[in-house]
């Protein structure tokens, strides 16, 4: 653990305390891209430190690394103030003079789990996770696929019928089923206390006035076409033989082992059966639908309850984070599930099965790319925007997101590239692209409804009308309440499935491939974000098109 101690009232205050952040994140030997992220948010965390300091304080910055876990926490005496209060964020009146704290907090709370505020013995408190470099976390994974592939191969056709049941059997299985099982322990209390904390977070955010009213409706109805276009796509394109799960040993044998759901409930009981009858039966049964409803309910219930709802908004954010770290270390063993699942999936079923999952990683490649094409088209139609230039001034930040396979670590690369090749006005930008990495998951929306249709045609399942709206209205909300952990897409995956009846091991299924689909939908969600931003932008006169198409520098 690294130590660093300083006075505000001393030269260059700021500028020795993130040199000693840099040196320190140089020396885990980190990408510049998580360096330049990590600088920017301890900036803004130090100036707000600074601005609820007591006389006299000093700035305290521990720096630490355990597991491959990279932290950093800044403390100063002061006053306890609330981070998303009126005060500091200012979105009630939007007065000029708190507009910059206005984009600060909206910023700030981008970074979801990974940043932190406390108020302990008269300090206040920002703890921060650096995550390790995402080409590190990718190779490791790459590693993982390819030695299961390996693997696969070699004990399918060279070593004894016996030895290669015993490894699956002893070995292999086991290692997966834990890990789905540990997974499905979370995902009631996931969802639940990560949609009220998503509200409670962002009730007051229309109150910004038109930008927040223009941006949310795109964000909004780009969701809903990326839902529309991944359950289409997938229904015309048809990836993967019809019950082929069934055929082979990976999963079950036979179609009556598991439960689809009653295809014949009417889409009056599906509604009707949102509302619960008690408050626990809903995370007792992982019933998705229920449990969102309750979290909504609750979540728009506490701002209605005065002084009370600070004590519950703590609580409820207490418990996000608690069973969120849980994620995070359950979601750091996917490597190894990964191995697991693609040693299973070629020991069993060989490389026929491997070529329907690989089918259906082209079909939701091929429909990521259409939802690039309808942002092009809502440019030119309805800013009479070139979508060819905006692709062509795109090119750092989506390589950017490719490579991290992060929303919020690509934010500080597309707050320049929004500034210095689209020409948007700084204030906007810092508004909306933070709010977009939260909100806006247009990737992740394909990555789940074709996901889930494949993995039902997969078991012979037939979706009926009754199944298709709440599953429509069910990744909506994930994608605005995602939870902010590593293996975001698969959590989600596994959260879908648990609504359709499907056993839990059928995400291992796509295992293999969800690295792969991960860059993919990282790019697909930051370049809505930015198409969003240019939109709004040029509708409120706050994009300078001379600096879009080149004829002006910033």
């Amino acid at each position: 653990m690294d130590r660093f101690y300083t006075n505000p009232n001393e030269p260059d205050f700021l500028e020795k305390s993130l040199t000693f952040i840099r040196d320190f994140l140089e020396k885990k030997k980190l990408s510049r891209s998580y360096i330049l992220k990590t600088e920017l948010l301890a900036e803004e965390t130090i100036v707000l430190l600074v601005k609820h300091a007591s006389e006299g304080a000093r700035l305290h910055i521990h720096a630490s690394a355990f597991l491959g876990d990279i932290s950093l926490e800044l403390s100063m005496k002061g006053e306890a103030f609330e981070l998303t209060s009126e005060k500091d964020i200012g979105l009630y009146d939007v007065e000029e003079d708190h507009v910059e704290d206005a984009i600060r907090n909206i910023f700030l709370h981008s970074y979801g789990e990974s940043y932190k505020y406390s108020h302990d013995n008269n300090s206040n408190k920002f703890r921060i996770l650096v995550e390790k470099s995402g080409k590190q976390s990718l190779y490791t994974i790459l590693l993982a696929i390819l030695l299961g592939v390996l693997c696969g191969i070699l004990i399918r056709n060279f070593a004894p019928t016996s030895v290669g049941h015993g490894i699956s059997r002893y070995l292999l299985d086991p290692v997966k089923t834990m890990f789905m099982n540990a997974l499905n322990i979370v995902i009631g209390p996931v969802i639940f206390f990560s949609l009220i904390t998503c509200i409670s977070q962002f009730k007051n955010i229309a109150e910004l006035g038109k930008v927040a009213a223009k941006i949310m409706t795109f964000y909004l109805v780009t969701t809903v076409i990326a839902v529309t276009i991944g359950f289409a796509v997938t229904s015309l394109a048809k990836p993967g033989n019809e019950g082929f799960a069934l055929s082979s040993d990976v999963t079950y044998e036979n179609a009556s082992d598991f439960d689809y759901g009653d295809e014949n409930i009417s889409l009056i009981d599906t509604v009707v059966n949102i509302v619960p009858n008690n408050l626990i039966s809903p995370l007792m049964k992982n019933d998705t639908l229920q449990i969102m409803f309750l979290a909504i309910l609750i979540g728009i219930v506490m701002g209605m309850i005065g002084e009370y709802a600070v004590t519950l908004r703590g609580i409820f954010e207490a418990c996000n984070t608690l069973f969120l770290t849980l994620t995070t270390l359950i979601t750091k063993l996917i490597p190894l599930a990964v191995f697991a699942s693609v040693s299973l999936l070629l020991i069993n079923s060989g490389m026929g099965i491997f070529r329907h999952v690989l089918a259906e990683g082209i079909t939701l490649i091929a429909t990521m790319f259409l939802m690039m094409s309808i942002y092009g088209l809502l440019l030119l139609v309805i800013g009479r925007i070139n979508p060819v230039r905006f692709f062509n001034n795109l090119k750092e930040s989506m390589v950017t997101g490719f490579t991290l396979c992060s929303s919020s670590a690509a934010i500080p690369t597309n707050l320049e590239t929004s500034t210095k090749k689209l020409g948007i006005t700084p204030s906007l930008g810092n508004f909306t692209i933070p709010l977009g990495a939260t909100l806006n998951m247009d990737g992740c929306c394909i990555f789940l409804s074709s996901g889930i249709l494949f993995l039902m045609r997969a078991y012979g399942a037939k979706i009926t009308m009754s199944q298709i709206l709440p599953l429509i209205l069910t990744i909506i909300l994930l994608s605005l309440s995602s939870p902010g952990v590593p293996g975001n897409g698969i959590v989600c995956l596994s959260i879908v499935i648990a609504q359709t009846g499907l056993p839990m091991e059928a995400v291992g299924l796509l295992m293999p491939i969800y690295p792969i689909m991960d860059m993919f939908i990282t790019v697909n969600n930051t370049t809505g974000d930015l198409a969003g931003t240019l939109l709004v932008a040029k509708s409120e006169g706050k994009a300078d098109m001379d600096v879009f198409y080149g004829r002006k520098k910033i």
